[in-house]
C-alpha cells in the first residue's frame, strides 16, 4: 500500500511539473479582405502532431504546448498558408489574430455541385445552437460509431432519453404517452393497437440522416406532447453512388443455441408473413348466438388444431441489410437526382426465465407479504423484422428540391409461454400455456417540397403524406393443466364448466389504420435595413391530419358439454381438440364472450394553424406565437346489436375540442459561444383510441384484463424551460437546463382488483401533477487536453437528468388508489447516459463504450390492496468495436448489456419507503442476457 501511495504521488508530481512547463495558444483566423472568420481552417504546431480545426467563429485553442519557440502553421483550401512564429512561456496563453489571403493562381476553373451536409456532428451542433427551442439530437456521423441497428437504440445516446421495451421513447423520464414522433415533419403511424406511440425499432439506423428531439414547445411544433417531440429524418441525395452489404450474427447468453419451444413452423415461417393458417376460417359465423348445436359444433371443428408446441434449436441471431445509394448530376445548373434504397431483415430469439408473483394486502401483523400466486415462466420469443426504404430526391436548383420518401416495415412476434406455479389463494398447483402471434406493420409515404425565393429570404416547405398501420393477432390461445400429484408431477387438463376463454380459449383481433396528412410551412426573413442586424423572421403554417381506424376482436372459449366425460381431462391437448371431441352434447363446446365493444370504428381529424415572429434585439432574440389545434376525436361500435340479446351498442365517444397553445422564447447570446434560453409553452395530451374504447383484453403476462374508459379528458400541460448552452468547438457542447411542467388532468393507467378476483387495468384522469428537473450534458474531445496521440483521439459524452414529480389524485381517486403521495406514472427520478469514443481514422479503428441507467419509475399504479409497482434501475454497459480491414471491408463486433442486471418490478409491500431487492415484493424479475455480435460490412 505504501509503494502504491508513493508511485501515485510521484505520478501526480511528474504530471504537475509537465503541465506547469507548458503554455497555450488561442486565436481567430479570418479572411484578410472580407474580414469574415474562416471555419474549418487547419492550425498546427510545426514539427509536432498538435493541431486543431477552427470552430464556428473561426476560433481555435491549443493547450499544453511545451515552452520554447514555436511556429504556428495555418492553412485552408484556396488560401495561402500562413506561418507565425511565437514563443511559449510557462503557464501563459498567447493570443493570435491570423489573416489568410486568397490564392487561386494554381487552381483550374471547375464547377462544384454540392448538397447541404446534414448528417455530420458539426452541422447538427450548429443547428442546435441556432435553434430557439430546447433541442438535442444525434447525427449519422455519431450513429456510425456505434453498433446500433435501429432508431430505438440510437436515441438512447441523446441527453434525457431512454427507451422502454426496446421500442417506445421516454424523454425527461416521462413515459411514452407524452412523446410524439414525426417522420420528415409528418406524424409517424403507429402499429400498436393499445398505445399511440411509434415503435422506433422499425427505423433502421443505416438510413437515418439525423434525429432531433425538441423538449420545449413552439408554434410550428405539434401541440400533443410534453416530454419531447422526436423528428426522424432519413437520407436524401447521397454523396455518391455505392452499395453496402452488412451481415451480422449474434449470441445471447441463456437464449442462443438452446432448446427452443414454439408452435409448429410452416415452410415460409422465417419470412414473418401471416400465411393465414391461424386466421379464423372465412366462413366462420359472425356470431354464435342463435345457432343450433350442430352449427356450433361445425364452427368449433373448423378452427385449427394447433395447440401442441414443437422443439427446435434456437440457433444464433441473424441480421442483414443492403443499402444502395445513387446520385446523378443532371446538366450544368446544379440539378441532381438521388436515390437511397435499403432492405433490412433480422431474426432474433430469446428465452427468459421469469419469476412472476401477485400479492394480496400486506400482513402487517405477521410483517410478511401475502402471496396470491407464485409462478415461474419460461418465455420463448422470436422477432422477425423486415422492411424497405425507398427515397428519391430531385434537386432542381439551389432553391428548389422535391423528395419522395417511402418507409415500409413489418415486425412479427411469435411467443410461447410455459407458466408453472402455485395458485396459493386457491390451494392448487397449475401449468398455464399461451401461444401468441402478432403481425404488425407500417407504411409511410411522403412527397416533400422545399422552395426558396426572393433572394433566399423566403422559404416554403410542404409535405403530403399517407400512412398505413396494421396489427393482427390471430389465434392467441391459452390453456391450463392442474397438478394432481406433486410427487410425480401428474396433471390433468382444466376444462371449465362455464365458458372461460382465459383458461381454454382463442382470441383473434385485427386493427387497421389509415392516416392522411398535409403540412405547409412558410418562412420570411425581413431585411428592413441592411445597415442593422434587425432582421425579423415570420413563420406561418397549417397542418391537417385524418386518422381512420377499424378494430375487431373475437374472444372464443371452450367449456364442458352436457354429457362431458372426465376422461377427456386426462388426454393430451392436441387429442382433446380432435373433431370427434368437439361436441355440445358429448365433449367440449365452443362459446364466445361477445360484446359490441369488441368492434369499433374510430376517427381523429386534426386541423392546426400557427403564426410566430422572431425579433433579433442585439444580443437578445425574442420569439413567440400561437398555435391553434381543432381536434375532433370519435369512436363508435358498428351496429351489431340484435333484439333479445344483452349486448346493446355502446354510446358514441366524442371529444371535440379547440385548444389555443401559446409559446414564447427569449434567448440571450452571452458571447459567440454561449447562449441562454428561456421558454414557456402550453401543450396537451389526448387519450388514444384504445384508452377510450370500452373493450376488454386479457393480458397473459400480467394475468389481468385491460379495459378502456369512455370519459377520459384531454390533459393540459404548461411547460417552463431555462437552458444555458456553450459550444467550445465545432463538435463540442456543454449545457445545463432546468425545467418545470404543470399537468392538469393527466391520464394514468391503474392496476387493481376493483372488487373482483381478476386484476384489471383501467384508465383515469388524475386531478393535477407536476414534474421538475435538471439536465446536464457534455460532449468533449481530449484532443486539446492531452499531448498524447492516443488520448487525443478520445471523446467523451456524459449527460444526467435529475427529476422530481408529484401527483394530486382528486377526491374520487383518493379513495380508490393505494398511494396518495407518489410520483407521476412512468416518471423516472434520474437518467444517466455516458460514453467514451476512440476514433483512429488512420488505422480505421473505432472503439466505443456506452453506459445507461434510469431511476426507478412507477410502471403500475396500484389500486385497492395492491401497492404501486416500480420498475427498478438497470445498469447497462455496451462495448462496440469497428475495424476497417480495407477501404471497402470493415469488421464490427460488440457486447451489449455486459452487466446483465435483472429486469425487476418491485412493490414496497410493507410501505416503509425502502425498496429492498431481496426482501420487498418482487412482482416480476428476469435477466435479459448479455448479447455478443459479430458482423462484416462490404461497400461496392
Amino acid at each position: 500500500m505504501k509503494k502504491q501511495f508513493y508511485f501515485t504521488l510521484i505520478g501526480l508530481l511528474v504530471s504537475g511539473i509537465a503541465m506547469a512547463q507548458s503554455g497555450s495558444i488561442r486565436g481567430v483566423v479570418f479572411d484578410s479582405v472580407t474580414g469574415e472568420t474562416i471555419i474549418g481552417a487547419n492550425v498546427r504546431i510545426e514539427g509536432t502532431s498538435m493541431g486543431v480545426a477552427t470552430g464556428l467563429d473561426g476560433d481555435f485553442e491549443i493547450k499544453n504546448i511545451p515552452v520554447g519557440k514555436k511556429t504556428v502553421i495555418v492553412s485552408f483550401i484556396t488560401y495561402s498558408s500562413q506561418a507565425v512564429e511565437t514563443e511559449i512561456l510557462e503557464g501563459q496563453t498567447i493570443d493570435l489574430k491570423i489573416e489568410l489571403q486568397e490564392d487561386i493562381s494554381d487552381l483550374e476553373t471547375f464547377t462544384i455541385t454540392a448538397v447541404r451536409e446534414t448528417s455530420s456532428d458539426i452541422t447538427l451542433l450548429k443547428n442546435i445552437k441556432e435553434s430557439l427551442q430546447v433541442v438535442s439530437g444525434i447525427s449519422a456521423e455519431s450513429i456510425k460509431r456505434t453498433l446500433d441497428s435501429d432508431a430505438s437504440q440510437v436515441v438512447k445516446r441523446i441527453p434525457g432519453v431512454t427507451v422502454v421495451g426496446d421500442r417506445f421513447i421516454v424523454i425527461r423520464g416521462l413515459n411514452e404517452r407524452y412523446n410524439t414522433v414525426q417522420l420528415h415533419n409528418i406524424n409517424a403511424p403507429s402499429m400498436e393497437a393499445d398505445v399511440r406511440s411509434f415503435s422506433l425499432d422499425v427505423v433502421p439506423s443505416n438510413i437515418i440522416d439525423q434525429i432531433l428531439i425538441y423538449k420545449s414547445p413552439a408554434p410550428e411544433l405539434p401541440g400533443d406532447f410534453s416530454g419531447g417531440m422526436v423528428k426522424v429524418f432519413t437520407k436524401s441525395i447521397p454523396d455518391g453512388t455505392s452499395t453496402t452489404v452488412d451481415i451480422s450474427t449474434g449470441f445471447r447468453k441463456g437464449s442462443s443455441l438452446r432448446n427452443f419451444r414454439g408452435e409448429n413452423r410452416r415452410e415460409n415461417h422465417w419470412l414473418g408473413f401471416n400465411d393465414g393458417a391461424n386466421d379464423l376460417p372465412s366462413d366462420f359465423p359472425e356470431r354464435l348466438t342463435g345457432l343450433s348445436n350442430n352449427e356450433i359444433d361445425q364452427a368449433g371443428r373448423s378452427l385449427p388444431n394447433n395447440w401442441e408446441e414443437m422443439n427446435y434449436n434456437s440457433g444464433l441471431d441473424s441480421r442483414w441489410a443492403v443499402t444502395h445509394n445513387f446520385r446523378k448530376d443532371l446538366g450544368k445548373k446544379g440539378m441532381q437526382l438521388g436515390n437511397t434504397t435499403s432492405l433490412q431483415y433480422s431474426n432474433t430469439k430469446t428465452i427468459f426465465n421469469v419469476e412472476n408473483n401477485a400479492f394480496e394486502a400486506f400482513d402487517f401483523e405477521a410483517n410478511q407479504p401475502k402471496l396470491r400466486y407464485s409462478f415461474m415462466d419460461v418465455e420463448y420469443g422470436q422477432e422477425i423484422m423486415a422492411g424497405a426504404v425507398f427515397n428519391w430526391a430531385l434537386k432542381i436548383n439551389d432553391n428548389n428540391t422535391i423528395e419522395l420518401k417511402n418507409l415500409y416495415q413489418r415486425l412479427t412476434t411469435h411467443d410461447f409461454i410455459d407458466r408453472f406455479g402455485d395458485q396459493i389463494a386457491q390451494g392448487f398447483t397449475q401449468n398455464n400455456f399461451a401461444f401468441f402471434n402478432e403481425y404488425r406493420g407500417i407504411y409511410s409515404g411522403q412527397l416533400v417540397g422545399t422552395h426558396q425565393f426572393w433572394n433566399e429570404s423566403a422559404k416554403i416547405e410542404w409535405v403530403g403524406g399517407y400512412g398505413l398501420s396494421y396489427n393482427e393477432m390471430p389465434d392467441y390461445r391459452r390453456y391450463r393443466t392442474n397438478v394432481v400429484d406433486a410427487a410425480t408431477g401428474e396433471s390433468v387438463l382444466f376444462i371449465p364448466r362455464g365458458q372461460t376463454p382465459d383458461f381454454l380459449g382463442k382470441f383473434y383481433s385485427s386493427m387497421r389504420e389509415n392516416i392522411y396528412s398535409f403540412s405547409l410551412n412558410f418562412e420570411e426573413r425581413f431585411n428592413l435595413n441592411k445597415n442593422t442586424a434587425f432582421k425579423p423572421i415570420m413563420k406561418a403554417g397549417i397542418y391537417f391530419e385524418n386518422r381512420d381506424r377499424t378494430f375487431s376482436a373475437r374472444n372464443l372459449g371452450f367449456s364442458r358439454g352436457v354429457n362431458f366425460s372426465e376422461e377427456l381431462t386426462q388426454i393430451g391437448i392436441g387429442e382433446l381438440f380432435d373433431p370427434s371431441n368437439i361436441s355440445v352434447l358429448n365433449g367440449i363446446r365452443l362459446g364466445e364472450n361477445f360484446a359490441t365493444s369488441n368492434f369499433y370504428n374510430a376517427s381523429n381529424v386534426l386541423r392546426a394553424y400557427y403564426l410566430s415572429l422572431n425579433l433579433p434585439l442585439g444580443k437578445f432574440n425574442l420569439s413567440g406565437g400561437l398555435r391553434i389545434e381543432d381536434n375532433d376525436q370519435r369512436l363508435q361500435s358498428p351496429d351489431r346489436f340484435q333484439p333479445g340479446t344483452p349486448t346493446p351498442p355502446i354510446e358514441p365517444v366524442i371529444i371535440d375540442q379547440v385548444d389555443l397553445l401559446p409559446s414564447v422564447t427569449l434567448a440571450y447570446n452571452i458571447n459567440p459561444k454561449m447562449v441562454l434560453k428561456g421558454v414557456y409553452g402550453k401543450t396537451l395530451n389526448r387519450p388514444e383510441f384504445r384508452e377510450i374504447a370500452p373493450f376488454g383484453f386479457y393480458d397473459f403476462i400480467f394475468d389481468a384484463t385491460v379495459t378502456g374508459f369512455s370519459f377520459l379528458k384531454n390533459a393540459q400541460i404548461h411547460n417552463f424551460d431555462l437552458r444555458w448552452e456553450m459550444y467550445p468547438s465545432l463538435t463540442e457542447t456543454i449545457s445545463f437546463a432546468l425545467f418545470y411542467k404543470d399537468f392538469k388532468d393527466p391520464i394514468e393507467s391503474l392496476y387493481g382488483n376493483f372488487g373482483s378476483e381478476q386484476s384489471t387495468f383501467l384508465f383515469r384522469n388524475t386531478e393535477r401533477a407536476y414534474a421538475r428537473g435538471i439536465e446536464m450534458d457534455m460532449r468533449k474531445s481530449l484532443a486539446n487536453v492531452f499531448r498524447s496521440r492516443f488520448l487525443s483521439r478520445i471523446s467523451l459524452l456524459a449527460n444526467i437528468s435529475l427529476i422530481d414529480s408529484r401527483v394530486t389524485l382528486g377526491d374520487e381517486l383518493s379513495e380508490l388508489l393505494r398511494a396518495v403521495d407518489r410520483p407521476l406514472q412512468g416518471q423516472s427520478n434520474f437518467i444517466v447516459n455516458s460514453g467514451i469514443y476512440y476514433d483512429n481514422e488512420l488505422s480505421g479503428l473505432q472503439v466505443n463504450l456506452n453506459y445507461n441507467v434510469i431511476g426507478k419509475r412507477i410502471l403500475l399504479v396500484g389500486a385497492g390492496a395492491i401497492p404501486d409497482t416500480y420498475e427498478m434501475p438497470r445498469n447497462v454497459l455496451d462495448l462496440s468495436v469497428k475495424k476497417s480491414i480495407t477501404p471497402k471491408i470493415s469488421i464490427k463486433a460488440g457486447i451489449k448489456d455486459i452487466f446483465n442486471q435483472e429486469f425487476l418490478l418491485l412493490q414496497d409491500g410493507n410501505e416503509d419507503g425502502k425498496f429492498d431487492r431481496n426482501n420487498d415484493q418482487a412482482f416480476r424479475r428476469f435477466k435479459p442476457g448479455t448479447q455478443y455480435s459479430l458482423g462484416v460490412s462490404y461497400e461496392f
